[in-house]
């Protein structure tokens, strides 16, 4: 996650990520964020999202097997989601 996130009432974003079975919660520092989980093959799918907090413009990505899926977010409380899904036959999804 990149871009710029000024700080509102609770802090420059309110930031979470992870699976299906496993969501943490992230922390913006010097313009960005990153994120390494170990890949669980029985994974329904892996996703970050961060809310904004009041104005910014921000960045998402979420990288899994080789497969990429991003989004972005600007203005206002908008949100940026990226989640990649688990294949119905194997592999990775955006």
């Amino acid at each position: 996650m990149w871009g710029k996130a000024p700080s509102g009432a609770l802090g420059p974003l309110d930031i979470s990520y992870g699976s299906d079975t496993d969501n943490r919660q992230g922390h913006w520092k010097n313009g960005g964020f990153t994120a390494t989980l170990p890949l669980n093959n029985d994974a329904m799918y892996y996703q970050v999202n961060a809310q904004l907090q009041g104005s910014g413009d921000i960045h998402c990505s979420v990288t899994v097997d080789g497969k990429t899926k991003q989004g972005h977010a600007a203005g206002g409380y908008n949100i940026c989601d990226a989640q990649l899904s688990a294949g119905l036959f194997g592999g990775w999804e955006g």
